[in-house]
This record gives structure tokens, sequence and C-alpha cells, in this order.
């Protein structure tokens, strides 16, 4: 993947964090030309995000945009962003930012013609009974509170015609989770979750397959995720290839 083909990445991950505030209860989504804000509304710095976009004219600027924005919700927040410059670090600093030391890898696959067989029973979200089982298994496998499930992973975001959700489950239950997010030839995946209990038995593995196949169906050309230290080695070993980190950045106290 080249670089003239990386800011479609950018498009798929903004878009479908801001997709899945604009649909849940609490959130919202802010955007200017130089800036993108993301906020769940709730005090969780890693939901709370604004995503600073090429070519970083006014880099302090717009950080203070963001600041500004939160700080007036009384909300913790980061800067994201991709760059492979030094420009924007120097600028950061001087506006008082600091880096975290735990980029996230960005991950990309050109998509194949066929996926390999599951080693679970897999099933597309289509009813609010599946969608609660889904919502419950996701939050789980990423350590979230349960009682906040339904804020973000809701009947709304169910609804919109460029996200599919899949559900892989054992002797009935739901047991692993994905989400596709579908945005020009960029298929997008994410909540990709495994229940603790459940884990290195190739089922994480077999729920991005899953969404893969649905970016084939839609005609997309390649898929991307953002890597968890987890499943870094598992999307490593399906063949998707490190293309990107996206920086974080906090506010200095």
């Amino acid at each position: 993947m080249n670089a003239d083909e990386l800011p479609a990445l950018d498009l798929n991950y903004v878009d479908t964090n801001r997709c899945l505030v604009a649909c849940s209860h609490t959130g919202e989504y802010v955007e200017r030309s130089e800036v993108a804000i993301v906020s769940c509304g709730l005090p969780e710095r890693t939901l709370n995000w604004g995503f600073l976009k090429p070519p970083y004219t006014d880099l302090a600027a717009a950080a203070g945009r963001v600041r500004a924005y939160f700080e007036e919700r009384k909300l913790p927040f980061q800067l994201t962003f991709r760059d492979v410059s030094l420009a924007p670090a120097r600028a950061l600093e001087a506006a008082g930012f600091e880096r975290r030391p735990d980029p996230t890898p960005g991950m990309a696959l050109a998509l194949p013609v066929a996926v390999p067989p599951a080693p679970l029973a897999i099933e597309e979200v289509r009813t609010p009974e599946q969608l609660v089982a889904f919502r419950e298994t996701a939050f789980r496998s990423f350590g979230f509170p349960v009682a906040a499930a339904h804020i973000f992973l809701n009947e709304r975001l169910l609804a919109l015609p460029h996200v599919r959700l899949f559900a892989g489950k054992v002797d009935g239950a739901v047991v692993a989770t994905s989400l596709l997010a579908v945005t020009g030839a960029v298929a997008g995946i994410y909540w990709v979750g495994t229940l603790e209990g459940v884990r290195r038995r190739g089922y994480g593995e077999a729920l991005t397959w899953a969404a893969v196949a649905g970016g084939r169906e839609a005609g997309c050309r390649v898929a991307s995720l953002q890597a968890s230290q987890l499943g870094r080695p598992v999307y490593a070993r399906m063949g998707f290839a490190h293309v990107l980190d996206y920086e974080h950045w906090l506010p200095r106290p």
C-alpha cells in the first residue's frame, strides 16, 4: 500500500467512530477542515479524541480547539494523528501536549477471493435479540462495563446500510464478535473480540475473516483495522501488513 492510499484508511477510521458516537445516546461529532472531534460524552479518554488532519498547517490552533471543546465539557481526551515527520511533534509539544508511548498500529490487507472455514458458527446480527447478545459479548471481551453497551451498540448503528455486525456462537452462545464498516473501497474491521475463557481457539481470527468476506461482498478492495497488542500477531499471520501508526498525545497537566 502506497502513501497516497493511506488517507482512505484515515477516512474509514474517523467515519466509523463518527457513526459510533452519532448513533449513541451520549456522543457527539464535530468536524472542521483541520480536525475532527469524536466525543463519547463520558469520562473515557480513549473514546474522546481530536483527529488532526494533514497537512497540519496550524497544529497549535487545531489542538487548542480540541482542548477547549473537552475542557468545556470537563472530559478527558487525547489527540490522534498519522504522520511520519517531526514537525507535528514539535508543534504539539510547544502547545502543551506530550506523546503517549503506545501508538496504535494500522494494518491493511488486499481482500482475498476466499476466506478459510470457521471453527465456530457465525451469523450476521439482524434482530434486537441478536444485537443484545452481540454487544454484551463485545463489551465483555474488551473489558468495558456491559451496562453501557446499549449506549453505543444499538439499533441506530445496526440500521446503517454500510455497517454489518457478525457474531460467533458456540453451543448457541455468542463468544466472539466483529463489525464491518464500508467506506468506498475500504472494509474497516472493528470490535473484534473474544470472551476471555475461550481465547486462543481461532475465534477472533474467524470473526475477522467474516468481516473481510463481507467487505468483498460490498465491492471493497482492501481491509483495514487498528490492532491491539493481543491481536497484532494474529492479524500478521492472516496476512495483514503494518502500514501506519496513529500517534496519541495527551495534554500536560
